[in-house]
């Protein structure tokens, strides 16, 4: 039998492991290329802000006006079509399949039996949204 010792020895190889693959190298490049560059940044709050606002308004029974809907249009544009977020949300999908993985290896699943079911988007969420 395992001790906890040894169990947590194995989870810091694996820790060490997952570090040294280029997929988390990746996303650790694009973590730090978006964490630099506040034109992204600026680009992200201001989705997030708006969207919040936009949430907020509906919660409150207020109708959602046509120049609230272009500009949260305006402001997921800016997102989508800027090439670090875009960078950014590839190599975290990539990573977190990475991760999915790791826990079907850990847990015993087979490819077929590890798919990813959909979800749900989770309350209030408006799609996925990276945060930094």
């Amino acid at each position: 039998m395992a001790s906890t010792q040894e169990i947590l020895d194995q989870a810091n190889a694996l820790g060490e492991l997952l570090a040294e693959h280029e997929t988390a190298k990746a996303m650790e490049s694009a973590l730090k290329a978006l964490q630099a560059d506040t034109a992204s940044q600026q680009a992200l709050a201001d989705l997030n802000r708006f969207g919040a606002s936009l949430e907020e308004k509906a919660a409150q029974g207020k109708p959602i006006e046509v120049a609230d809907k272009r500009k949260l249009e305006e402001l997921q544009q800016a997102v989508v079509l800027n090439p670090l977020l875009a960078g950014f949300q590839r190599a975290q999908m990539d990573y977190t399949d990475l991760l999915r993985q790791v826990d079907d290896a850990i847990t015993g699943r087979s490819a077929a039996e590890g798919q990813p079911q959909p979800q749900a988007p989770a309350a209030g969420g408006a799609g996925p949204v990276v945060g930094l």
